[in-house]
């Protein structure tokens, strides 16, 4: 079956058309004719997969790793790096037209400093003592002994790594590597050094992150006299990075591993106009009496919660910075906020090279 590739979806799969009915292809470039198998069909879409390539794209690229596409880790390896970034761009300010932000300033996208080798943290899977990663849309894994995402620290131990559960995460700040709960390491960011535990939230992209939090800054455009709260704080980095720049800090997280990595950040960093809570973000801000002029939200990808948004609103910060991995949950996040606040820009970040994810921080106002 030959079908022509028109655009990408959100998540880098090619679309294209067969009798009126969307199929998505991964793998492809609009502009491209393919011959596909059909893989799924369901009622209002269909997914394909290429059997061969009619017609290639001029833009693109021959991927340098043996595992894709069949591998799920990257989706957009045969594009070249400043195609992901438009396509990046693109897909963001889609998804804030689509959903009622279409006047919303959209900066041009941070590209990462690295493409390649910039992943600090991974998980792998484990099967019949072979260790890798699923294969796309399946439970299956295949055995990789290098990927082009991870430092060259986890590349040079993926072969001695234990194969006695069923998997295994591995963090390397790319001298030290450590896949063992008790073990910690650390981690510098510019000036700051942050000892981090092996299942913390920590930046996955060691490149990107002091770009990230010093656009962070530059929308709190911090004085000397604010309380800041840094809510979804994981190991209080954000909250570190800002301090000696604010009276005080109240970070909030409810991984009490991270808790703890982030009391210890202080102490590492000599910080002491800081302090963290153990605890749900919206539940824990809620019982909180202080006045803040600015709170900075990380979330997980799903989003805010009605707790702490609706702490928030009762706040009445000034300024909302809101960091954010899932462009999908931010704007819904943004939709319910701007009744009580300016959105004035986003700035997109590139923390995952190879991949369709997009980072963003977000500045609000209060109006």
């Amino acid at each position: 079956m030959e079908i022509k590739i028109t655009d990408l979806d959100h998540q880098g799969r090619g679309i294209g058309r067969i009798n009126n009915k969307i199929v998505f292809i991964p793998n492809t470039i609009p502009g491209e004719i393919v011959e596909i198998k059909i893989i799924k069909e369901k009622k209002k879409y269909t997914e394909g997969q290429v059997k061969s390539f009619i017609q290639k794209s001029k833009d693109r690229i021959e991927n340098l790793c043996p595992y894709y596409p069949s591998c799920g880790g990257c989706q957009l390896l045969h594009l070249p790096y400043q195609q992901q970034l438009i396509y990046k761009q693109k897909k963001l300010q889609n998804i804030f037209s689509r959903y009622g932000l279409n006047n919303i300033i959209i900066n041009e996208i941070i590209g990462s400093p690295q493409k390649f080798h910039y992943r600090n943290k991974v998980t792998f899977h484990i099967q019949n003592n072979q260790l890798g990663y699923y294969l796309n849309n399946s439970n299956k894994i295949i055995p990789i002994n290098e990927c082009l995402l991870l430092n060259e620290t986890i590349n040079q131990n993926i072969t001695k790594l234990p194969k006695n559960n069923n998997q295994i995460i591995v963090r390397s700040n790319n001298k030290e590597i450590t896949y063992q709960q008790d073990k910690k390491i650390i981690h510098t960011i510019v000036d700051y050094k942050f000892l981090v535990s092996i299942k913390s939230f920590f930046q996955i992209n060691d490149y990107v992150t002091p770009l990230l939090y010093n656009q962070i800054k530059k929308y709190l455009n911090p004085k000397k006299s604010d309380v800041i709260l840094d809510l979804y704080c994981g190991t209080g980095t954000i909250g570190i990075y800002i301090s000696k720049d604010v009276r005080e800090v109240v970070g909030i997280e409810v991984n009490a591993q991270a808790i703890e990595d982030a009391k210890t950040n202080a102490q590492l960093n000599n910080i002491k106009n800081i302090k963290f809570i153990c605890g749900d973000a919206g539940t824990e801000s809620n019982k909180l009496k202080n006045k803040f002029d600015s709170i900075i939200v990380d979330p997980p990808r799903a989003g805010l919660n009605k707790n702490t948004i609706d702490a928030i609103i009762n706040f009445k910060p000034n300024k909302l910075v809101y960091v954010s991995c899932d462009p999908m949950t931010l704007v819904r996040d943004l939709n319910i906020l701007k009744k009580y606040y300016n959105i004035i820009e986003v700035t997109p970040f590139d923390m995952f090279p190879n991949t369709y994810h997009v980072e963003s921080v977000s500045l609000l106002t209060l109006k």
